[in-house]
Parts: C-alpha cells; structure tokens; sequence
C-alpha cells in the first residue's frame, strides 16, 4: 500500500507531521479530518504530490453543487485556523479550496485567489462572489483586515454560522414532524378509499337496503376518488408547481412570510426565530466592530422574512435621524416589549452587543422549548385527529351491516 508525507493543523494551530498508509491522497485527507485536522501538505514519499492533486481526487469525488450553512462554518473556521497559525492568506485560500465539499464555493474560492494573488483586498475579492458571500461576510472580512485581526473576525462569522445552523435544524425538525404525521392521514385515507371501502361498496349493492346517510357520503367519495384519480392527481400536482412558482415571486414571497407568522404555534415559532436570527446577527455584527446602521442596513436584507427585512429597514431610517434604535422598534409590532426594553437598557449603558447577544440566547431557549412542547402537544393531536377519521369511515361500513344484521329495512 503506498505511503503518504503530510502536513497538518490542529484547531488550536498547532503544526503536525507524519505519515500514513493508504490507497489515494484523498483517503489521506478524509483519515486526517476524522481526526479534527487540517492538512496544509501532503505528497507521496516516493513521488513529490502537490496538494492540488488533492483538489482534484475531490473534484472527482462526489461534491454537491449547493453551499450550505455547513460549509460556510467549516470555511470559517479552516480559514481561522490558518490565519491565526501564521500561515499566509493565499496559501490558507489555496488549502480551503482543496478540501470544500461544494462545486460553487470551490470556484468562488479559487476565483477570490486569483483575485487575491492579483493584488486586490480580501474584502473585495469575497463582494464579486453575492450570492456565495453575503453582505454579513463581507463587511466582518473588512473589519477584520482594516483592525489586523481577520482570524478573530472569521472565528466570530463561523459561531453566527453554526448558531444559525443550530437554529434552522431544530425549526425543519419542528416542521418535519406535522409534515410526516399529515402525510400519514393521506396515505390511510387513500388505503380505505381505493381498497378497503370499493369492496364493501360492491356487498352493499348487491344488498335492497336503505343506506344510512354517512355510509351514501363515504361511498360516494370513494367512487369519485377512484373514477376521477388521474384529474384529482394532475390537479394537485398542478396546484402545487403553480403554488412553488408564485412563492418565487416577489408578491409570493411577500404573502408566505405574512401568512407563516399568523399561523397557530406555527406563527409564535416563526416568531422566535426570527427575532433570535435578528439579535444574533446584531451582536456578531457589533463585537466584530461594524456601524450600528451597517449593521441595520446588512440584517434588513439577510432576514429571512421580508415582514422583518422591512422593519428592521424601518429602524434603521430612524436611527440614521438620530432618533435611539429601541423608539422605532417600540412602535413596530414584531418587536416584543421585553426585546425593545432590553435594547433601552443596551442603548443606555452602552452595552448593545452584549445586550443582543442575551435576547438572541433568550429567544433561541424559547425557541427550543416551544419546539419541545409543540411536538408534545401535536402528537395526541394528530392522534385524535386520524383516529376520528378511522371513527367515520368505520362506522360508514359498519352501520348497514349491523343494520342488516338486526332485520330494519330489509325489503
């Protein structure tokens, strides 16, 4: 088995050599992340490999085309690690991009060194790559090269990253639950009307009786089910690729967020969210050292829901009056009392990073427990649901024939 030189990092900068037996430099590299390093090198012992030959054992790998929150964490903190251990920008570019897991960020990575090689900022070389690198990245990048700490600037970014990640996990895994149990309904629903109840239906007829009236209904849906299925399928297929191209509209974007926030539970959870996504992006923001109104104007157009993309604008207008941030936000609903009295009190003692920093743990806790509670809740719920329309469609079938079974009505 060939044999492999490396060069690596652990997380606290901390430079590592040796070797390892394996098949492919890029099993070398896959073995050594395993164990939380970063590899800076790596060649065969006999044939000198540059580590670009790395990049392209990944390349050929399996790679997916989106960038995810994940591989912005990483990024953050690869970058971070190398910066801090002294090891040049360019070079700590060149390492990252060999060893990014997306298609995307790779070429935006390989482009922003060229960019970066050819002599321009850090800074500017991320602004060519939008809808790769936010606004957030940029201007956290900025202020990390003009105060000459970019590695602390980068490990801040990666913790508003994974507290991010943290936070859009546990609201899917809230959604994903309803979601299973609905699609659960439907499924049961379509087992009794296409099988189980054509079946009675067939006995029934051949029977001179008088059906009860939720035994005519329950069997009329099932004959319309079954003789109209391909109409009844192409319109919900239909309705639902008409429903996803309006949601990419901008007036379809505007009318999902207004309706997710007036939901039942759902809405008080979008809520939270969003008011903990706010608060995070605010203090990561403001211990990084950018301007209040940058700060304002960069969150108004990363909120995830337009309704507060717009009042975090808002606010923003009226702090560049000159007017205190917590006055506009008082007269903004989404603004609970409790999160506008805590940006007083941070506004006054001059305290406002950490003081968002405290609402963003509060409402990521609420966050959490409304999660845990709402899956408690839901689930007796779906139950209850589910198992009174088992109850219906039992009691259809079962009426006639204890009905035959009794002698009414039978002609």
């Amino acid at each position: 088995m060939p044999s492999f030189a490396y060069t690596a990092r652990d997380q606290s900068g901390a430079a590592q050599t040796g070797h390892l037996d394996a098949l492919t430099e890029d099993e070398v590299v896959e073995l050594l992340q395993r164990r939380g390093l970063l590899v800076t090198s790596i060649s065969h012992k006999d044939l000198a490999s540059p580590l670009p030959s790395v990049r392209q054992a990944r390349r050929a790998r399996r790679m997916h085309t989106r960038v995810t929150t994940n591989d912005h964490v990483i990024l953050c903190q690869q970058l971070a690690t190398l910066i801090d251990a002294g090891i040049p920008l360019l070079k700590s570019l060149e390492v990252v991009s060999a060893q990014a897991e997306s298609r995307i960020l790779v070429t935006a990575m390989e482009d922003i060194h060229r960019d970066v090689a050819a002599g321009r900022t850090f800074r500017d070389a991320l602004a060519k790559h939008p809808n790769v690198f936010g606004s957030l990245w940029v201007n956290l990048v900025e202020t990390g090269e003009a105060s000459g700490h970019l590695g602390q600037s980068l490990q801040q970014l990666a913790r508003h990253f994974e507290a991010s990640q943290h936070l859009q996990n546990e609201v899917k895994t809230a959604l994903t639950y309803p979601a299973f149990l609905i699609g659960a309904a439907i499924l049961v629903l379509a087992v009794f009307m296409y099988w189980i109840i054509p079946k009675f239906s067939l006995m029934f007829q051949s029977m001179d009786m008088e059906l009860p009236l939720i035994t005519r209904l329950v069997l009329g849906v099932s004959q319309a089910a079954q003789r109209y299925w391909v109409g009844i399928l192409l319109a919900a297929v239909g309705s639902g690729w008409l429903l996803l191209r309006y949601l990419r509209t901008e007036a379809g974007q505007w009318m999902r967020d207004r309706l997710v926030l007036r939901l039942p539970l759902f809405g008080l959870l979008m809520t939270y969210a969003q008011l903990a996504e706010f608060a995070q992006g605010l203090s990561t923001l403001l211990q990084s050292g950018v301007p209040l109104l940058s700060d304002l104007e960069i969150l108004s157009k990363t909120a995830t829901n337009k309704l507060y993309g717009r009042a975090i604008g808002e606010v923003r207008d009226a702090v560049k009056e000159g007017k205190p941030m917590a006055e506009p936000m008082a007269q903004i609903e989404l603004f609970p009392p409790m999160t506008v009295q805590m940006i007083l009190v941070g506004e006054e003692v001059g305290e406002l990073g950490r003081m968002a920093s405290l609402i963003a743990t509060y409402y990521k806790e609420c966050t959490e427990t409304f999660i845990a509670r709402m899956t408690r809740l839901f689930e007796p719920i779906a139950i209850v649901f589910m198992g009174g329309v088992v109850l219906v469609i039992v009691l259809s079938i079962f009426m006639p024939i204890f009905k035959m079974a009794s002698g009414a009505n039978i002609h």
